[in-house]
């Protein structure tokens, strides 16, 4: 533009408003309020952490939501007893546990843990949300959903099962009713039903999702998955950093007056970044060999199934009854 026509522009501006770009969420959120009725039921197949399958396929650490009493408002803290160190969440707890007081002991309840999971998830069918349909997505849960998860990899009588085998895992029937005003999964479950990795293609004009099968190239599925999932190292255990520290010194005092926060748990916060290049701690993409992708070929003495979707629906608008899913036993 010339300075002539900045001139006129700057007497005549005409200010455009850009609109703020949709923010795209890489959890995947269901909940009893969003379903049908109040009840949320979709169908999910875990699938492995690239950077990290065996170990990082399912991240998990201790969680406290603290709120400040000033202001009510509150945030979620990583508990460093997910790692084994010292916390001054589980000694401010306990300390007003074992209190006397009846008024303290409730007080208590300010500073409890949870545990916390998350995996990253195939969507294969959701009626609440068809977006979601074919996307890798992180699934926050909690303990109720990885008891499930470990019944299946640790059964106490049956066939061990891995859902996070990208050939041969089975489905998860996801179902989430409202109990005493909470999200309920009891009903949730893992389907006698074994579908793979699905990658959508288009065909036709329309994007559908295609199951890989045992002669599917590795490399292409590797880099797929890559490609297409989200940073799984997000929801592992933050250290505290001095604004999360100054944050939990803050509650602590407020709630019960009391200076406990010392010296002993310096540590817990990272008082010098990372210095710039300093590798990750872990497993890294150039450590990883696509070879480890096993897709369970015949040389392994793996019979894959015969998975009777010789025709999964288009993404867009999927069709079929999704309590015919969830009833298969």
């Amino acid at each position: 533009m010339s300075e002539s026509e900045n001139y006129n522009a700057f007497f005549n501006p005409d200010v455009e408003v850009n609109e703020p770009p949709a923010r795209v969420s890489d959890e995947y959120s269901p909940t009893a309020a969003k379903g049908k009725n109040n009840v949320y039921q979709s169908i999910i197949r875990f699938i492995p952490w690239w950077k990290n399958p065996k170990h990082g396929s399912i991240q998990e650490k201790w969680v406290s939501y603290l709120q400040d009493p000033v202001t009510n408002r509150g945030r979620y803290v990583d508990c460093p007893s997910s790692v084994g160190k010292p916390s001054p969440l589980q000694d401010i707890y306990w300390r007003l546990k074992k209190s006397e007081s009846v008024q303290e002991q409730k007080l208590a309840d300010t500073f409890s843990r949870r545990h916390s999971y998350a995996s990253l998830v195939q969507v294969i069918r959701d009626e609440n949300d068809s977006t979601n349909e074919g996307k890798v997505l992180v699934w926050r849960y909690g303990v109720k959903i990885w008891e499930k998860i470990n019944a299946e990899l640790k059964p106490v009588i049956g066939e061990k099962h891995d859902p996070f085998d990208i050939l041969k895992g089975k489905v998860f029937a996801l179902t989430i009713s409202k109990v005493s005003g909470f999200n309920n999964y009891d009903q949730s479950k893992f389907v006698d039903k074994r579908i793979p990795l699905c990658i959508p293609e288009v065909k036709e004009g329309k994007s559908v999702l295609v199951p890989i099968n045992e002669t599917t190239d590795k490399q292409q599925v590797f880099d797929w998955v890559k490609e297409h999932s989200p940073d799984l190292s997000k929801y592992a255990y933050r250290e505290w950093d001095q604004d999360t520290f100054d944050y939990v010194n803050h509650v602590i005092l407020s709630v019960t007056g009391q200076g406990t926060v010392t010296q002993k748990y310096d540590g817990i916060v990272n008082r010098e970044p990372a210095p710039a290049g300093a590798p990750d701690a872990g497993i890294t993409s150039s450590e990883i060999s696509v070879e480890n992708l096993d897709l369970g070929t015949e040389e392994a003495g793996i019979d894959i199934p015969e998975l009777n979707i010789p025709d999964l629906p288009p993404i867009e608008g999927i069709q079929g009854d999704l309590k015919d899913i969830l009833e298969t036993t």
